[in-house]
């Protein structure tokens, strides 16, 4: 009899679950969440997507005593959280204060290793100079139609072809480009406004809602405030060696996205991508995996506007381009929280008039060498 009680005690508690029958102090305590806490929780467990909902329960009841930051929600994604945790976090965490205006000088900006940070805290990335093949050839264009179709009544030929000619691109010497695309915070410091649509999100979210127009204010008043270097928009061809980082496949990652990797309409997935939550809105930079350079959100969170001109391709090599010497249109790179993973792939590019706005149109910067 004693044996048969002890048989059914075990069954019980495995199928309640050991942190539901024993109730720990993280799910008993009527106060908010520690770090630690929430970071213990995830990696004591062996069921992580079990585990995140428990806690993002709690988080929704009593909330949580700290701010999420991209190296905090990058740590919780390393220790196992979902995005129902992440999000729980972000809506119920303290609000990081808006970063105060203040003069960019020399002896405030930070250098180590291949990265570097100014005053008002934009991290930059030294990227070597060399050669790629820019573009698609034309197995890659069949390959990302046929993706393209999944989406319906929004897919049209021209969105990959213009991605034609596949050429050779030569970038003669080093750059340093935004580790993240420009966040609210950096905007707020400089133009001491904040036009995003999702202000809800935090200083630490991109800017959006900007045009390629608003972007020049911006450089002129951050350039007139810090004469050591000059910064300004990437070219397209910077911007896709840098979004590459010595790869060929269609993204950083591989051939295939998913939901787990950049912030898109998740519904529509590339590859052998799983398709996931679609969060309709804009993440904290630096949410997901970077790229093997170090660059976070190249793929997805906000379209990216650069330098150029938008112009067809040439099939012949090219030093350096810088786009099209007519025409008004820019370029956008990167796809958005709201593309499908077709619209994320290295290789994509789009165009908009240069006064054009939206909610999915932000952008990083390029930092002139030492």
């Amino acid at each position: 009899m004693k044996r048969k009680l002890t048989l059914i005690f075990l069954a019980l508690f495995i199928s309640i679950g050991f942190w539901q029958l024993l109730e720990t102090p993280i799910y008993s305590q009527n106060k908010p969440l520690t770090l630690g806490q929430v970071s213990t929780s995830l990696n004591v467990s062996n069921d992580k997507k079990k585990e995140s909902a428990i806690t993002a329960k709690k988080v929704r009841q009593v909330g949580v005593t700290f701010p999420l930051t991209p190296e905090i929600e990058l740590e919780l994604r390393r220790a196992g959280a979902t995005n129902e945790l992440i999000e729980a976090i972000r809506q119920n965490s303290p609000r990081l204060p808006t970063p105060t205006q203040s003069p960019i000088v020399k002896s405030n900006s930070t250098v180590s290793g291949k990265e570097m940070k100014n005053s008002i805290g934009m991290e930059f990335v030294k990227i070597p100079s060399g050669e790629f093949m820019m573009g698609s050839s034309d197995a890659e264009i069949d390959e990302a139609l046929y993706e393209c179709k999944k989406i319906p009544n929004k897919c049209e030929r021209e969105w990959v072809t213009r991605e034609s000619p596949k050429h050779k691109v030569t970038i003669k010497e080093d750059f340093w480009i935004g580790k993240f695309e420009v966040t609210q915070g950096q905007w707020q410091a400089i133009m001491d406004d904040n036009p995003s649509y999702f202000k809800d999100c935090g200083a630490n979210c991109p800017v959006e809602t900007v045009s390629w127009d608003d972007i020049q204010v911006f450089l002129k008043r951050l350039n007139s405030r810090d004469t050591q270097f000059e910064y300004r928009l990437p070219t397209e061809a910077e911007w896709e060696y840098a979004a590459r980082a010595g790869t060929t496949t269609a993204f950083a990652f591989g051939d295939s996205l998913s939901s787990e990797q950049a912030n898109f309409n998740s519904n529509y997935s590339y590859g052998n991508g799983a398709k996931g939550k679609y969060l309709e809105k804009t993440v904290s930079v630096g949410s997901y995996q970077p790229n093997a350079w170090g660059l976070y959100d190249m793929h997805g969170n906000v379209s990216e506007w650069c330098e150029d001109r938008y112009g067809a391709y040439s099939s012949s090599a090219q030093i350096d381009p810088t786009g099209a010497t007519s025409g008004s249109y820019r370029v956008n790179r990167g796809g958005s929280w709201n593309y499908g993973a077709v619209a994320l792939r290295s290789a994509y590019r789009s165009d908009n008039a240069p006064s054009f706005r939206i909610n999915f149109f932000g952008f990083r910067l390029l930092r002139s060498a030492e």
